[in-house]
């Protein structure tokens, strides 16, 4: 049995009766257009928002607080699993006196991924752990490490993935961990005919029964989970009021149209010599050895959504032809301001060679 697997038992085994539910826009204080994802026209973020402890647990004097979170994609054709852990250093500001307090976490639980194709998945739980010193500083030691996960450039840390997954999982082992509100969601892409497809916006699990609380009440006001008044009007930024008696986890996803430019080290890289070898008028060079590289290299990064990879060829080599074919005057330019330039017109050779390579590169 896999990790993924282990998780969802205990979920399903061990987690309390919860709501679960995605908050309309309406219900959302700042501008967010929640239309659905098409698979290969966006970048994803998934994030932790808020999270709040109710006073039904026996916190910090024989156990404490650890929220656990996996996020599951494909990446590159391949399906990656991304841990988290919050631990108490995260949680700091919480004590025996204060618990039943929000705490604003804003934490990226994933890095900017390219939505590409199948299905994303997360697993969130909040545990409760044995205080020992011990499972302290275990726990200490694996949230440190699930930091280093949501990086912009997924694919030079994605070997770390699987070694923190397992030792949280030992961690929840040893630490006797008491699953107090576990949450299981996959979303599909856009048209998938159900009422789980990915898009952006907030949504929240709540440890409570149907009948407990009215979610026509709930509303987002400065990311943080909030009751008030009912309807599609603002009344609620105005008269909102935190959500108090109960445990809760709120996320959200970020969608984004374009990436983090400066974060693909490898391609800025290739862009930057490029452009030095074309200043020294090594044309040969360019033409022989760097720009081969820099489009495979760009159709072979699974950083990068599949509509972007023609794009940022095209922008390329519009660049390096204005600053060497043309003998026009430039500085060198970011890989994030060459891709702010308008698209180039295509002919008809490089329309033929950019469909070759979309079709090497995905078999």
């Amino acid at each position: 049995m896999n990790l993924w697997q282990n998780f969802s038992e205990m979920f399903r085994r061990d987690s309390p009766k919860y709501q679960a539910l995605f908050l309309p826009e309406y219900r959302i204080d700042v501008d967010n257009d929640a239309t659905p994802i098409n698979a290969g026209e966006a970048y994803c973020r998934l994030w932790l928002v808020e999270m709040r402890l109710a006073r039904d647990v026996d916190w910090f004097r024989e156990r404490y607080p650890v929220v656990h979170a996996a996020i599951r994609f494909n990446h590159g054709g391949k399906s990656v699993t991304i841990p988290y852990l919050a631990e108490p250093g995260h949680l700091q500001e919480l004590s025996k006196e204060n618990l039943n307090k929000v705490i604003q976490c804003n934490y990226p639980l994933t890095p900017l991924f390219p939505f590409n194709d199948g299905l994303v998945e997360l697993q969130a739980g909040l545990f409760s752990m044995v205080n020992s010193d011990p499972i302290g500083k275990f726990i200490k030691t694996m949230g440190r490490f699930s930091e280093l996960l949501p990086v912009p450039e997924l694919s030079t840390v994605v070997k770390l993935a699987e070694p923190v997954y397992r030792g949280i999982e030992d961690l929840i082992g040893a630490g006797e961990g008491q699953l107090e509100l576990g949450y299981q969601q996959t979303f599909s892409a856009a048209g998938g005919g159900g009422d789980n497809d990915l898009k952006p916006g907030y949504f929240v699990a709540i440890l409570a029964e149907e009948d407990q609380i009215n979610p026509d009440t709930l509303c987002v006001v400065n990311d943080s989970l909030r009751v008030g008044t009912p309807g599609k009007t603002k009344v609620f930024v105005r008269d909102g009021k935190p959500l108090e008696g109960y445990s809760y986890m709120l996320f959200r996803v970020e969608k984004r149209a374009a990436q983090d430019w400066e974060s693909l080290t490898q391609i800025k890289e290739l862009v930057y010599q490029a452009q030095d070898a074309v200043f020294d008028g090594e044309y040969s060079k360019v033409k022989a050895f760097l720009l081969p590289a820099i489009k495979a290299t760009i159709f072979r990064s699974p950083d990068l959504i599949k509509a972007d990879r023609r794009n940022i060829v095209l922008k390329i080599y519009a660049h390096l032809r204005e600053i060497g074919l043309q003998g026009v005057t430039v500085q060198k330019r970011s890989l994030y301001s060459i891709m702010q330039r308008p698209l180039p017109a295509v002919d008809a050779e490089t329309e033929a060679e950019l469909a070759a390579l979309e079709t090497l590169f995905e078999q």
